[in-house]
Parts: structure tokens; C-alpha cells; sequence
């Protein structure tokens, strides 16, 4: 039996077919981040399936938070990894 590592924080990040299209960038700059920070080893960046929020893609989900956050482009991934993460 393995064990499951625990993290300080989960950020769930839409896979859905709309999302996939343009969540990439974000994704990038958040791992490129933790990895930079070292949080990598605290923060799972984690895909979710399809929130239905399609019209609002790319939406990433802040676990700790309990808060969505749509429209995630690169500058916004750097202002909620200073707001949810770093903080």
C-alpha cells in the first residue's frame, strides 16, 4: 500500500473541451512558479472535469478558497498564485 502525499493546497484546473484550449498558458506560469518557489512540494495543480462555465474558460478552482476563478490568463495565474498561494 503507497501512501498519499498531503498537500497545503489544491488548485483544480477545468480539462473540459473548451477549458483545454485555453488553459494552457496559466497552467504553465502556475507550475513554473511553484516549481520556482519551491511550493511545488505543498500546492497539487490538478485537472477537474467540465464545471459547465464553457463561456468563461479557462476556470480554475481554488480549494482552499472554495472560489472559481474564470477567465485565467496568464496575469491573472500571477495574481492568484501572490493572493491564494504566496500570501
Amino acid at each position: 500500500m503507497s501512501k498519499c502525499k498531503s498537500f497545503d493546497e489544491v488548485i483544480y484546473f477545468c480539462d473540459g473541451k473548451k477549458c483545454c484550449r485555453y488553459n494552457e498558458e496559466a497552467k504553465s506560469c502556475l507550475k513554473e512558479l511553484l516549481n520556482d518557489t519551491g511550493l511545488n512540494k505543498n500546492v497539487l495543480l490538478e485537472k477537474m472535469k467540465c464545471q459547465g462555465m464553457c463561456k468563461s474558460a479557462p476556470v480554475f478552482y481554488i480549494n482552499s478558497e472554495k472560489k472559481y476563478k474564470k477567465e485565467v490568463t496568464k496575469k491573472k495565474a500571477k495574481k492568484l498564485f501572490d493572493k491564494y498561494i504566496v500570501a
